[in-house]
């Protein structure tokens, strides 16, 4: 079992924003090292808690269970919507 503090969190997110960018969890690991991605805690106008990723020039908001990108004319296309939680969020899964 790990005992690192929040191990199991941090890898759900790093997964989390390696889904949403297409991406392998290696790359978000080194575009964090590199100053590439960068990561806010957000709430939306529901009330909701997401995590607003910038990766390069994209960016997406991430929800537990959902993923939205910015398609190229600016609007929110949702990519991901499993109905299920990612994990990591406040609802104990």
């Amino acid at each position: 079992m790990e005992n690192r503090e929040m191990y199991d969190e941090i890898n759900a997110l790093v997964g989390a924003v390696a889904k949403a960018f297409d991406t392998s969890e290696t790359e978000v690991i080194t575009a964090i090292e590199q100053g590439r991605l960068g990561m806010e805690m957000l709430v939306d106008d529901e009330g909701r808690n997401y995590i607003q990723a910038q990766f390069d020039e994209r960016s997406a908001r991430i929800y537990p269970g959902a993923i939205f990108r910015e398609d190229d004319d600016g609007s929110d296309v949702e990519a991901e919507d499993d109905g299920s939680c990612g994990g990591g969020c406040s609802c104990g899964h």
